[in-house]
């Protein structure tokens, strides 16, 4: 084997070899900085979601949301270009998994109640497994936040018109107007999330225990039967053209 200049070997099989090593090295060193970047983009993002739920937009600093994820403060800027970047990831998450949910239950066959049985069971389901979400929602609210505004245009009107075709036929019902029936269920679903320490302090118990969760389930069930049977006596056995 020859050896040139520098010490570096001549023999064209170990020069491959040993940029074949250089290359992975590299890559792997690439990997893992990515794999660290993802890790803190998600800190950052769950730090963030409690942060605006607690404090709202305007409350919730860029210094403070960073300390809790034990992020660099411009890494917010780095990954999200700005506080309002950041918020409307942590929006876009927390609605477009909702989202996915209620597609997922009305896209399977089934009786007009069937139906949004499943989509309630779903929307429950999200609330109990995110609970800064309704926080998030009321806070915006609360503060007067047109960001709310664009929530319910993106997000809540497209939810709304997905299922509007399983209940148009109501119309005028005895309950009251289409609208008016909707949200008193709306109300029926949110509340127990959005006063969830109230109630646990006026009841006694755990309001959200999976065992309350359990019940408020079977309770809708038998609350949203008794409206479809109202308003559409023969919704349970059709399903919209």
């Amino acid at each position: 084997m020859q050896v040139g200049t520098g010490g570096r070997t001549g023999c064209p099989e170990v020069d491959l070899e040993q940029r074949v090593q250089t290359a992975e090295a590299e890559q792997q060193r690439m990997d893992g900085r990515e794999e660290r970047g993802d890790r803190t983009a998600r800190s950052l993002i769950a730090a963030a979601r409690s942060a605006f739920a607690e404090r709202g937009f305007a409350g919730a600093s860029v210094r403070d949301i960073a300390r809790a994820a034990q992020a660099n403060p411009a890494l917010i800027r780095y990954h999200f270009g700005s506080k309002e970047g950041l918020y409307q990831r942590v929006i876009r998450e927390a609605m477009e998994d909702l989202k996915d949910r209620l597609v997922t239950a009305l896209q399977h066959e089934g009786t007009v109640l069937e139906r949004l049985n499943r989509v309630i069971a779903a929307q429950v389901d999200h609330l109990t497994s995110d609970r800064d979400f309704p926080r998030l929602i009321q806070r915006a609210l609360l503060d007067g936040d047109e960001r709310a505004l664009t929530i319910a245009r993106e997000y809540l009107r497209p939810m709304l018109n997905a299922i509007r075709p399983f209940i148009a036929a109501a119309g005028e019902t005895p309950l009251g107007s289409l609208n008016d029936v909707i949200i008193s269920f709306f109300g029926a679903v949110m509340g127990p999330f959005i006063y969830a320490k109230m109630l646990s302090e006026v009841f006694g118990e755990d309001t959200l225990s999976p065992e309350s969760i359990a019940r408020r389930k079977q309770h809708l069930d038998v609350l949203l039967t008794t409206i479809v049977e109202e308003i559409l006596p023969r919704g349970r056995g059709e399903t919209p053209g």
